[in-house]
């Protein structure tokens, strides 16, 4: 094996790693802070009418709409320090994972189609409709195995 691709592995890995540590602590941070002000609070009671017929509870909106504005790592980012912390059920975790999958970083993948012709309101509503369908029936699908194994 040719040393210079694992080296080439390797420096582009460290590059990624460092990019994403640069990103998602800084947006850790400024959460922290977020996290108890009045506007935040209503932004996720907003998000949260959305969200609860999918199967979310309301601090899930938290790292649904980080994945969903700036994208899956940076909403994973949020996603796993909320579950470390246990603010999040493994329902929670599951469901987000299941959307954030189908439906992150809106803004800029839909400003890219736009930019090459793409109508970016059917793009968008396309994704969210989608995922939001994937993600209320994975949580019908859980909601009857949980039923199941209790029995």
């Amino acid at each position: 094996m040719d040393s210079s691709i694992f080296i080439h592995a390797l420096t582009g890995s460290l590059k990624l790693s460092v990019k994403l540590i640069l990103i998602i602590v800084p947006l850790m941070v400024v959460y922290e802070f977020l996290e108890n002000s009045r506007f935040f609070k209503k932004t996720l009671d907003f998000l949260y009418i959305f969200i609860k017929p999918l199967g979310f509870s309301k601090q899930a909106s938290v790292s649904m709409l980080t994945g969903i504005f700036l994208g899956i790592a940076y909403g994973s980012g949020i996603l796993i320090s909320q579950s470390e912390q246990n603010k999040l059920s493994k329902l929670d975790v599951m469901l987000t994972a299941v959307f954030l999958s189908m439906c992150h970083a809106v803004i800029e993948d839909t400003l890219v189609f736009v930019a090459i012709g793409g109508n970016g309101f059917y793009i968008l509503g396309t994704r969210i409709i989608i995922a939001s369908i994937m993600t209320y029936l994975f949580y019908r699908y859980l909601k009857v195995k949980i039923k199941d194994s209790q029995v």
